[in-house]
């Protein structure tokens, strides 16, 4: 069981956790895997580079613009170490939305991995008119010996041919230039990070999370289980870490105990069932879209279940159909893991209530994790008794400490009672059964009011996955002839009898809802549009279903039946 927070930020809480298992294996890469004081000398030397180098003190931001690979696990706990606030940034994002990014929090520096700044449109142009220092990180880094001539021949090319960055260096150029310096201590109220919120309900915005938030949910999450032979039994960090689900739990809290972490730096359902007959991996959380691709593949099912010990869901909504046919591999197997749905979002530092493998219940996000309050409440702030759907908030420690304003207050985004207590209103739709478990009801800005009645989207979704040609449904608001109705949107597994699904999924929908809830269109696609992190992009469906002439941007893509 990991310590308690005290005052640590999270540099010192990962030493302090893991120093009694003495020099275990921390960290691997391609193969190649690096000791618990190796990987610290990494940290403690970019540390170095950014305060001898760059100059960098506390409360300065520094962006990191990667996916999931050592240097940017390396890069928080470096920045953490000087008090520098990390800002990470969806490696994937357009030119301008790194520009605008990177301003907006006042960065004073950037890293980037050179194979996705080189192929990326107008990348390079757009960090040269920054003006900011660039570090730049190769794959090679941290490759194993049999393979790192190869991928140096490769990137020195891609550097010649197209790299041409200003004010960069190079991260094997850096990490043991300077001497190791001691850090700032007991800073536990800091902002250790800006992150993110996604967006999928509107602007999106930059979040502060405190070192405190983040290590107080990281040592709750760890309570639900502990690895059992340090540095042996592995961890694939699959969940970005731009995610916070991915930065928290499935990286800081995976290192605190002491786990060897494989970062994955792009979801790829092959190679992490090869990771998973080599390796002996233990856990590893991801969004419902990554367990139904892990599901589907021709290798999934096997032995290497049987290891498994723990799973996290979370980031989206899942069936109860699909739940129970996932798990069943499992039992299958003899693992006592199971997949269970929980409920978060960035600014509670990503999970405040799962169910786990002994605590469960049917349809539900489970209960609250210890020291986190969840209540139920109307659109005044007023609490909502038990059965009742109210807007899910949030308060307790791992709450953020606001939303980044330019003149506005510290705590903007949360509301304070009349007791002072603070609450993060989460804008999400739900209920609290006489047990204390909780159930999901939809986002409040996706509720659909037909006649007065109130049509829940998700409800829908859910209900439809338990047809198996159904590989993706999304029900929105839409007009059509001057009038508002439900539009639905699905993709199939196959093809087959479009018109006989149609009556299927009414069918479906009549009997399991009102007649509020009937769709009055069925739009076929081949994908439904996703957002960066993966999920339903439901926000772009619905601005094109404001007029349904707007449809015809998908010219060639969709049909109606």
């Amino acid at each position: 069981m990991l310590k308690d927070v005290q005052n640590y930020n999270c540099y010192e809480y990962l030493k302090i956790n893991t120093e009694i298992y003495g020099d275990f294996n921390m960290m691997q890469h391609m193969d190649k895997v690096l000791k618990r004081s190796e990987y610290l000398r990494e940290i403690d030397g970019l540390a170095a580079y950014f305060t001898e180098e760059l100059g960098l003190k506390k409360g300065d931001v520094y962006s990191v613009f990667m996916p999931n690979t050592p240097e940017a696990f390396a890069a928080f706990y470096a920045m953490n170490k000087i008090g520098v606030i990390a800002n990470f940034i969806h490696p994937l994002q357009p030119a301008e939305v790194l520009r605008a990014t990177v301003n907006e929090v006042g960065s004073k520096g950037l890293m980037v991995l050179d194979l996705l700044t080189a192929i990326g449109d107008g990348l390079v142009d757009t960090i040269n008119d920054l003006g900011l220092p660039v570090l730049v990180c190769s794959k090679s880094s941290y490759a194993a010996p049999l393979k790192t001539k190869g991928l140096r021949i490769a990137e020195a090319a891609l550097r010649g041919l197209k790299l041409k960055l200003n004010n960069a260096v190079y991260w094997r150029d850096i990490i043991h230039k300077y001497p190791v310096k001691e850090g700032i201590v007991n800073n536990a109220d800091d902002i250790a990070v800006y992150l993110n919120g996604g967006g999928t309900t509107g602007k999106s915005k930059t979040i502060k999370l405190t070192n405190r938030a983040i290590n107080e949910l990281t040592c709750r999450v760890s309570k639900i289980d502990e690895i059992h032979v340090p540095g042996e039994e592995c961890e694939v960090v699959v969940l970005p870490i731009f995610h916070c689900f991915g930065l928290v739990i499935a990286m800081h809290m995976a290192m605190c105990n002491a786990a060897r972490i494989i970062p994955m730096m792009q979801f790829d359902a092959g190679l992490f069932l090869k990771l998973c007959r080599k390796y002996n991996i233990v856990g590893f959380g991801g969004i419902p879209v990554m367990f139904k691709k892990l599901m589907a593949h021709k290798d999934f099912d096997g032995e290497w279940i049987k290891d498994i010990r723990l799973m996290f869901c979370g980031g989206d909504d899942a069936s109860e159909a699909f739940l129970e046919e996932f798990n069943s591999y499992f039992e299958k197997w003899g693992s006592t893991a199971r997949l269970r749905q929980g409920y978060g979002l960035t600014e509670i530092g990503s999970v405040c209530c799962t169910n786990t493998n002994t605590d469960y219940r049917k349809g539900s996000i489970g209960r609250a994790l210890d020291g986190i309050n969840i209540a139920i409440m109307d659109d005044d702030h007023n609490l909502l008794p038990n059965g009742e759907i109210g807007e899910i908030c949030i308060s307790g420690p791992t709450i953020m400490q606001g939303y980044l304003t330019e003149d506005g207050p510290e705590d903007a985004g949360l509301y304070t009672d009349p007791d002072g207590v603070k609450w993060v209103c989460s804008g999400d739709l739900g209920y609290r059964d006489d047990d204390g478990y909780y159930f999901f009801s939809g986002r409040k800005k996706r509720v659909i009011i037909i006649s007065g009645y109130n049509v829940y989207p998700s409800d829908i979704e859910k209900t439809l996955e338990d047809l198996p040609y159904i590989k993706d449904s999304c029900a929105v608001k839409g007009f059509k002839d001057g009038r508002m109705i439900i539009r639905l949107f699905l993709t199939f597994r196959e093809k087959g009898d479009e018109q006989q699904y149609k009556k299927e999924i009414i069918s479906l929908i009549d009997k399991n809802f009102s007649k509020f809830s009937m769709p009055s269109e069925f739009v076929v696609m081949d994908e439904l549009p996703e957002t960066p992190l993966m999920k339903i992009d439901f926000m772009k469906l619905q601005e094109e279903s404001k007029d349904a002439n707007v449809l015809a941007n998908y010219e060639g893509k969709y049909h109606i039946i």
